[in-house]
């Protein structure tokens, strides 16, 4: 680049604090007790995280029948443009009889048929084909779908020689952020954990991880033999959805966290509460009082978080206490001795 063009890139890249803008466009909410939280938005791009064979193509399915039905499933609320509502589904790594079988399973949640193409599913099988063929197919096709507004790529680590080069991870990680900020998409990532720990593979899944607008991990356990997905928020850029699980009957049907049988959410540990869980417990613990002595901190977590279906006993809710300090959602005055809410205003 020259100078003059720089000069225009700096000029077209300035922001002022007067700068008028808009939100990006949400489209997909996670519904909750505490109402909906978004996963994504237009313009921007977000990760399943899990380890293999744990359920992420049938996890995305769900998702994507949501969207292309414009109804609910599970959890999700559904709101692409209206006259945007193609969608791009890239898989890398099954074969053909796999493919088949998710699209049908996506066929059978949109339009009542397993076997009835869903109108606004373009679906390609690039698995034959080297990482960057892959890119290039991908562009193209976000290019040629004007209407399109959501990117499924199931096997993003495909599109890399290898997930600890750092050059590729930044490579492909910039043109995720490239396609979704000139297209105005979003784009859904499936990426792999490691087997020994819970973080994502490589430097790609690090990439990623930074870069992404959400990255929700999925777990699985098997309460008297029922297979149950748990669904959870790692990173979000947003108010922490809330944690939830399902399962599917032998009829590929959907059963919600509170029917599956045997299953029971756990309480979590105190570094797992959500945000939104904290904010929410510290408001009704406090209830308009400016400041609580530590026993009566403690005592009125404990209650609040039982309207949330959280039991914490006394000293794990000792322990939120001193958390809740560390992390500056209270405030500690040494002369009285007390603690005060250091939280957002509703």
């Amino acid at each position: 680049m020259n100078q003059e063009e720089i000069k225009k890139i700096i000029e077209g890249s300035l922001l002022k604090a007067d700068h008028e803008f808009e939100n990006p466009p949400i489209c997909l909410e996670i519904m909750g007790d505490y109402g909906n939280q978004i996963f994504s938005t237009l313009g921007n791009f977000s990760t399943i995280l899990a380890r293999p064979k744990v359920g992420k193509t049938t996890f995305s399915a769900i998702l994507v029948s949501s969207l292309l039905s414009a109804k609910t499933h599970l959890k999700f609320a559904p709101n692409l443009p209206d006259k945007r509502k193609k969608i791009i589904w890239i898989d890398t790594e099954q074969g053909t009889s796999e493919c088949v079988r998710t699209l049908r399973f996506i066929s059978k949640k949109v339009t009542g048929n397993e076997k009835k193409h869903p109108e606004n599913l373009y679906f390609l099988s690039l698995r034959k084909y080297g990482p960057q063929q892959r890119s290039i197919i991908t562009e193209y096709a976000i290019n040629f779908l004007k209407d399109a507004s959501f990117v499924v790529i199931d096997g993003i680590r495909d599109f890399a020689t290898s997930i600890n080069d750092e050059k590729e991870a930044t490579a492909i990680t910039d043109k995720l952020l490239k396609w979704t900020q000139e297209k105005n998409i979003h784009i859904l990532t499936i990426l792999h954990q490691n087997k020994g720990d819970s973080n994502a593979r490589g430097h790609l899944g690090t990439e990623l991880m930074n870069k992404a607008e959400t990255v929700a991990k999925l777990s699985r356990e098997e309460p008297n033999g029922t297979r149950v997905t748990i669904v959870e928020p790692e990173f979000t850029r947003h108010r922490d959805f809330e944690k939830f699980a399902y399962s599917l009957n032998d009829n590929g049907d959907l059963i919600e966290e509170n029917a599956v049988q045997g299953y029971q959410p756990q309480n979590p540990k105190v570094d797992e509460l959500t945000v939104y869980q904290l904010e929410e417990t510290i408001r009704k613990t406090f209830n308009g009082t400016g400041s609580l002595t530590y026993g009566n901190l403690w005592q009125g977590l404990k209650s609040s978080l039982k309207t949330i279906d959280i039991k914490f006993g006394d000293n794990k809710c000792k322990e939120l206490v001193t958390s809740l300090q560390n992390r500056k959602f209270l405030n500690y005055n040494e002369n009285s001795k007390s603690y005060s809410p250091n939280i957002p205003k509703v």
